[in-house]
């Protein structure tokens, strides 16, 4: 059998593009596919369709992300690799712990608390990395990283109404997001499997262990829900746009670091604010445009920091992490 080219990596050499525009071309496509979900999902799927079963909805666009994944192999743009499910336990189930928390975080917390609280993931994913990684990262960054930080608690801060128990939740979700991300990097290089490859296995995998949350969601309003021709079309655009989230999330942090792909989502964060200031005409108070500004500072500074050659060190010893 031929050895076939993921399609990350396979379409993008054909077009003989160098690394850093492959990292343009991820960056580009998951910014577009995380926003245009969000959006399709908050006046769509939620709005028109009323659907609002999110745990149902996650397992859809795994299985949709599942079966795009197997299309493209089928069609020769990857080949498709043999893994053994323990393997992939681990990054599925933390996707899963991430989900499910992050839900129940919600229910807990305010929406300022949520938002604010996702932004730990950034210290723990630099905490893990050198523990478990011996990966350091230059100064430089670090307060970079710091910069976006204060940047985005500033934006997204209303209020702190701390519960215990949302505090615990978050805290989970927060914890399970960060081996996610770090998992989505280590897992590609330790398996030897590309972007496609590994959401092949990821996808089904997590779908099926998220079913065990459905009733999370309301078993009962989901079984009175009436499926019309909108929910079908709402959701299936849905599904579309998440399955370019899922594999140019495995693409962009496999191509760079967990780090990175954190960071960047800040940068989807700042974009959300930008975007309704120009075309929703929300409200821009000073607080707000100065955590924006803040936040593209950081990212401006992480983005010199990295172009700069300022490289962590590489790794010298053994994950002790699954």
């Amino acid at each position: 059998m031929p050895r076939h080219e993921n399609i990350g990596e396979g379409l993008l050499s054909r077009l003989t593009l160098g690394d850093n525009k492959k990292i343009c071309f991820s960056l580009f496509l998951n910014i577009v596919s995380s926003v245009s979900v969000v959006i399709v999902n908050k006046r769509l799927v939620y709005n028109e369709a009323r659907f609002h079963f999110v745990t149902v909805l996650t397992i859809l666009h795994f299985i949709v992300s599942f079966l795009g994944c197997l299309g493209l192999s089928m069609m020769g743009y990857s080949e498709i690799r043999r893994l053994s499910v323990i393997e992939v336990l681990p990054i599925s189930a933390a996707f899963c712990g991430y989900v499910v928390f992050n839900n129940l975080s919600l229910l807990a917390n305010t929406v300022s608390v949520y938002q604010t609280s996702k932004i730990l993931c950034t210290p723990l994913i630099v905490l893990i990395e050198y523990v478990a990684y011996n990966k350091r990262e230059s100064v430089e960054t670090l307060v970079s990283i710091a910069v976006t930080c204060i940047g985005v608690a500033v934006t997204v801060y209303v209020d702190t109404n701390l519960t215990v128990m949302g505090s615990i939740w978050a805290l989970l979700a927060i914890v399970s997001n960060s081996f996610y991300t770090i998992w989505g990097n280590t897992k590609q290089k330790e398996l030897g499997v590309s972007a496609m490859q590994l959401l092949l296995y990821q996808a089904p995998i997590s779908a099926m262990m998220l079913s065990l949350a459905i009733p999370m969601d309301g078993l009962g309003d989901l079984l009175r829900y009436e499926v019309t021709f909108t929910t079908l079309w709402t959701i299936t655009l849905s599904c579309a746009f998440a399955f370019g989230v899922n594999l140019s999330f495995f693409l962009l942090v496999g191509q760079t670091s967990p780090l990175t792909m954190n960071v960047v989502g800040y940068l989807k964060t700042a974009l959300v604010f930008i975007g309704g200031f120009i075309f929703l005409s929300s409200e821009a108070d000073a607080k707000t445009l100065f955590g924006v500004t803040l936040t593209l500072v950081g990212l401006l500074f992480y983005t010199r920091s990295k172009m700069a050659g300022v490289a962590p060190v590489p790794v010298q010893k053994e994950s002790r992490l699954m």
